[in-house]
């Protein structure tokens, strides 16, 4: 028998969708397409997805703790909404505090290819005699091409036969042998282009190329589908438990992928089919993800992970480009090292040198990687997203109305700060919680083992224990203060310690100093937009001497984008990923000791000599 239904309404965004009774308010906003906060993936734990009741009513799971909202929150109608069933008609809005709202997003920095060299290619057809072959009336050349024989579908072959004009034939060679994907008159030859896609646990960036020229026409850029399944990639790999929540996933991610390419297309003025070729830059989770692969197996030690790049025809993922087009995945190497550190390998050109570099990726998940053109060490960590402002109480993504800089008086404790588009702040992101940290131990209201001093002026006790005021609530947009708890600096402690001592764990297995170092790559937001010495001053990073520092932007991408437009690339990204060694800090004894060490501001002597 069916349920009997409902409508609810979500303001401000004025959405009406009608569900079935019983229905998990958070399952109804992913359904309305209402991207909501939900770190841990609908568990209770965040209080991020928080919503305020406006119309009718709605029933509190039996597991609803009151310490899940204040009192304050539960007197002004506020529910957290993986917590809720809809019983009647409703009406919710949406505060400030829990809406996404489209993130920054950082561009590739410029990656010069010299040679470009796509896998997919455009001929001229000659038609040539059958030469007496039996059964065959004519044969096919591709002027200017050497390669292997290609294959050719029966209905292609016919138009080669009927047709009265000169022919192109678009051949594919990512696969073996290769193969005639098209074939259009050349009065109506037009370029064929590439996407090349960064699949980001957070944001899914694309580019759309013309693989004749390698230039790059448009940009386009959507958060992440699966967010509201959670924003870190455990949780994530723990909703994908059966085979329909693997493929509720799968088809998110294919979602925000073609909802990119869709902007870009339309903004070029092509069509999705005119789409050849595409690359995917994601880590392994993702990689997982959107090729519908069970990844539950990816949260065990020393997991077997293929290094060998896959191509899947476009078709059989359901993505809208060209149907027999190619997608290609850059290769991972380990279980949370994936193809977006391949990429940003790619991106910064180590690879090449025979000087010592180091490669920080810290996000979501954070990815370092050591070494030069003879050998290359990897690792990652659970930085979680607290880098990105996730985690954190009043954190949030680096989009409107986020706290990007502070500054902290050593002397008098007074806050300066820059925010992002807007006059007053909803919360801070990754790169202010880093200024404020190293700020608050400089003006003496963070000792050096992470704890908020209760003596110091502009810190109270707040319902979780002491809390920082950074900003007071008639200056903010939320009509809330804006505070760093002790619980936030615990988070920030944590991933700062985890990032430090795996960076430590890779010096101490090869004998390195910090002065051995002479190139710091940094991929991401963090390199771009953080301030590198507050990084530095907060244990974050160690100081390195003698070493160069690049942001190279969103090396995902910019890998993707090389092996798009150089079949060369796609050679590099399988040797880089075959060669490099992997250090699983699950079970490595060393990190236990680099990481308590970095539990400390700034950390060990030998890593932070000036400090």
């Amino acid at each position: 028998m069916q349920k009997p239904s409902l409508r609810v309404i979500f303001q401000p965004m004025n959405k009406v969708l009608t569900v079935p009774v019983g229905t998990l308010l958070l399952d109804a906003l992913r359904t309305a397409g209402v991207a909501i906060e939900s770190v841990c993936g609908g568990k209770g734990l965040c209080r991020k997805c928080r919503v305020i009741l406006t119309k009718g009513t709605c029933t509190s799971l039996p597991q609803m703790e009151a310490s899940h909202l204040t009192p304050e929150e539960v007197a002004q109608g506020y529910y957290c909404a993986c917590q809720v069933t809809l019983t009647e008609d409703a009406e919710f809005t949406i505060p400030v505090e829990s809406r996404i709202d489209s993130p920054r997003i950082l561009l590739s920095a410029d990656m010069k290819i010299e040679t470009i060299s796509p896998c997919v290619r455009r001929y001229r057809v000659d038609i040539l005699p059958s030469d007496g072959l039996p059964g065959a009336s004519f044969s096919i050349r591709l002027a200017g091409y050497s390669g292997a024989r290609p294959r050719v579908r029966d209905s292609l072959y016919r138009t080669f036969h009927a047709s009265s004009e000169p022919l192109l034939a678009t051949l594919s060679s990512v696969q073996t042998p290769p193969e005639i994907i098209a074939v259009e008159p050349v009065s109506d030859a037009h370029p064929i282009y590439g996407v090349a896609i960064d699949l980001g646990t957070t944001t899914v960036v694309g580019c759309l190329v013309n693989l004749d020229s390698g230039m790059l026409l448009e940009t386009g850029s959507t958060l992440n589908r699966q967010i509201t399944y959670g924003e870190e990639l455990i949780t994530r790999i723990g909703f994908a438990d059966s085979p329909d929540t693997l493929a509720t996933l799968r088809q998110a991610a294919v979602d925000s992928i073609d909802t990119v390419i869709s902007d870009i297309v339309s903004r070029a003025g092509i069509q999705k089919t005119d789409i050849m070729d595409m690359c995917i830059a994601g880590n392994t989770v993702m990689h997982h993800l959107i090729l519908g692969i069970d990844p539950r197996y990816l949260e065990m030690a020393n997991a077997d992970i293929s290094r060998i790049p896959l191509n899947k025809p476009a078709h059989t993922a359901g993505f809208s480009i060209h149907p027999d087009a190619r997608v290609y995945y850059l290769p991972n190497v380990s279980r949370f090292v994936g193809g977006d550190a391949i990429g940003d390998v790619v991106a910064s050109g180590m690879y090449t040198s025979p000087e010592l570099s180091l490669l920080v990726d810290l996000g979501t998940n954070g990815e370092i990687i050591l070494g030069n053109k003879e050998w290359m060490a990897s690792v990652s960590c659970a930085s979680g997203p607290a880098f990105e402002g996730a985690g954190i109480t009043c954190g949030m993504r680096a989009s409107k109305g986020a706290i990007e800089h502070v500054r902290i008086d050593p002397l008098t404790s007074e806050v300066s700060m820059t925010i992002i588009g807007s006059d007053l702040p909803r919360g801070i992101c990754g790169s202010g919680i880093i200024d404020a940290g190293a700020g608050m131990v400089a003006a003496g209201i963070l000792d050096f083992a992470g704890k908020l001093n209760g003596d110091h002026p502009h810190v109270r006790r707040g319902s979780e224990g002491l809390e920082y005021v950074l900003v007071h609530a008639d200056r903010t947009a939320t009509g809330h203060d804006l505070v760093i708890t002790q619980r936030d600096i615990d988070y920030l402690m944590d991933s700062k310690a985890a990032a430090c001592g795996a960076i430590g764990v890779l010096l101490k297995k090869y004998k390195l100093t910090i002065s051995d170092i002479r190139h710091v790559y940094l991929a991401g937001a963090f390199g771009a937009y953080t301030d590198m010495g507050n990084a530095v001053r907060f244990g974050i990073l160690p100081a390195f001497p003698q070493a160069a520092f690049h942001p190279i932007g969103n090396g995902s991408l910019s890998g993707a984008y090389a092996t798009l437009v150089s079949c060369n690339y796609r050679i590099i990204a399988e040797t880089v990923a075959k060669k490099m060694v992997y250090i699983d800090l699950l079970v490595d004894t060393d990190f236990i000791e680099e990481y308590s060490a970095a539990l400390y501001i700034p950390g060990k002597k030998e890593l932070f000599p000036a400090q």
